[in-house]
């Protein structure tokens, strides 16, 4: 499955051999990865690739960190993937 933001794209791909362990992103190691867009219409747009995907997701809420607008999903294997509105620069 290939998404694309703007120039980025990013690919998911199964494998054709079951991993003897899934992901734990609370484990030594990459805690999830985020990817940052510039405007509100674009993190709608990944929204909306999500929902005709049929891939589950968060949906599009305020992070209580940042309070920027993001949605996460999880890939095939558990790893979390989130996509967040930039602060303007």
């Amino acid at each position: 499955v290939m998404f694309q933001i703007s120039r980025t794209r990013i690919f998911f791909t199964l494998a054709s051999a079951d991993s003897p362990e899934r992901y734990d992103k609370e484990q030594t190691g990459l805690n999830h990865i985020a990817f940052g867009l510039a405007t509100l219409e674009e993190l709608q747009e990944v929204e909306a690739q999500l929902n005709a995907a049929g891939i589950r997701h968060s949906g599009i809420s305020k992070d209580r960190y940042g309070h920027k607008d993001y949605i996460w999903m999880d890939d095939p294997a558990g790893m979390r993937v989130e996509f967040y509105v930039r602060s303007a620069e």
